[in-house]
């Protein structure tokens, strides 16, 4: 059964699965493509998920009491569940390059010493143990963590002020649109993983509105935080840096005595990659019990967990591997997260039968509503003709 989801809770959804895998790696080549236009490459991959999310919201409107899964197994037996299993597949091909990703991360700037395999193996024990609670224990990390993380976002401009060399955006209405374009590119794959919400929430829960302003906040977020990386880094350094969110972190400095201030960044930023990674797994093993009813998903949770720990270190063998790979990647998200939408949009449409149920149903409770009131009307009648008989005999009827 679908947990129900307010409308703040989608907002922060959309920011958790638009901006968490977007910050580590693809703003590098961003800048490398779009040098110091590198924030307007987020406008055209805003526009492109605004179209493809409304497009989603449409088809969630015609099935109110369902999610995506129960939506495409129940209208469409074998091609529903074909496709339902190919995002299962998407999603973890996702979680096992998230758990390299994020592993990679927390050792070269956090845990040098120690080895990658310990760093990803507890990353999958926290995110097991967040998939167990449910969708709820996802909510209620993200209700927290990437709140954090947004006032973390907000306070940081203040702290770059000294750091920041406005320069370094010249010149300023020069813009390379082949290189914004180069950039929306491989920005694209990872800020559209958005699509898994109509997933694992029902219709009536999934609106577009507060999709729309989430998707909102992250574009514009990120753009504040790809115009921090340029101002204080500059072009030549950020578009050869690996995490160059980690280095707008260290040039962070309150004050001589605490120069090491991208340690605390870091720990209010992690507990929201762990729960980004718990949604992933939550996904691939949600889309299973969907899939294939007598599957329990969680029970589930730890073996797809060791197999995405396996295909993590078989997919990549290093983190350059896992660099240049967002390239061709971009290929395969745009028919998951935007074609199949298309496709959905135009073909998944309830039964004739299911209409006329809905109909009918609504008519009945119509004509229950109308009773209803009927009866209250006749009561009120009664009640306005015992009280004028009362009038007319000068107070309380008295027997003869």
């Amino acid at each position: 059964m679908n947990q129900s989801v307010t409308s703040r809770q989608i907002v922060l959804l959309v920011l958790l699965l638009s901006i968490t895998g977007t910050l580590i790696q693809p703003h590098a080549q961003a800048i490398y493509y779009a040098e110091q236009h590198a924030y307007l490459s987020y406008v055209p991959v805003v526009l492109v998920m605004v179209i493809s999310m409304w497009m989603v919201s449409r088809i969630q409107r015609r099935f109110p009491n369902q999610d995506l899964f129960e939506a495409l197994a129940d209208r469409f037996p074998f091609m529903g569940r074909l496709a339902g299993v190919m995002y299962v597949l998407f999603f973890f091909f996702i979680f096992a390059r998230d758990i390299r990703l994020i592993g990679d991360y927390v050792s070269i700037t956090l845990l040098e010493t120690t080895p990658i395999s310990i760093v990803v193996l507890s990353l999958m024990i926290m995110a097991v143990f967040i998939v167990r609670g449910g969708l709820g224990s996802l909510i209620g990390m993200s209700e927290l963590y990437v709140t954090l993380f947004l006032l973390n976002s907000i306070i940081v401009p203040f702290m770059l002020i000294q750091q920041i060399n406005m320069d370094n955006l010249m010149p300023y209405f020069h813009v390379d649109t082949a290189g914004v374009g180069k950039g929306s590119w491989y920005i694209f794959s990872f800020y559209g993983e958005m699509i898994a919400l109509p997933f694992v929430v029902k219709g009536s829960d999934f609106r577009f509105k507060p999709v729309l302003w989430g998707i909102i906040i992250s574009g514009l977020l990120m753009m504040l935080i790809l115009v921090e990386t340029i101002t204080s880094i500059g072009v030549p350094i950020a578009s050869r840096l690996v995490y160059p969110s980690y280095e707008l972190a260290r040039q962070l400095q309150i004050s001589d005595f605490l120069d090491r201030f991208d340690l605390a960044l870091a720990a209010a930023t992690l507990p929201t990659m762990i729960t980004k990674i718990a949604f992933d797994l939550y996904f691939v093993c949600w889309g299973l019990k969907r899939m294939i009813p007598k599957v329990s998903g969680k029970v589930m949770t730890g073996p797809v967990a060791l197999l995405g720990f396996v295909c993590a270190f078989w997919f990549f063998r290093n983190a350059i591997q896992l660099y240049r790979f967002t390239r061709e990647w971009t290929w395969i998200a745009i028919v998951f997260e935007v074609l199949f939408p298309l496709v959905l949009f135009l073909f998944l449409r309830p039964r004739k039968k299911d209409k006329k149920e809905s109909a009918h149903q609504k008519s009945g409770e119509q004509s229950k509503k109308e009773k209803h009131e009927q009866g209250q009307e006749s009561t009120d009648s009664e009640k306005n003709g015992e009280k004028r008989r009362q009038d007319r005999h000068g107070g309380e009827l008295q027997p003869s």
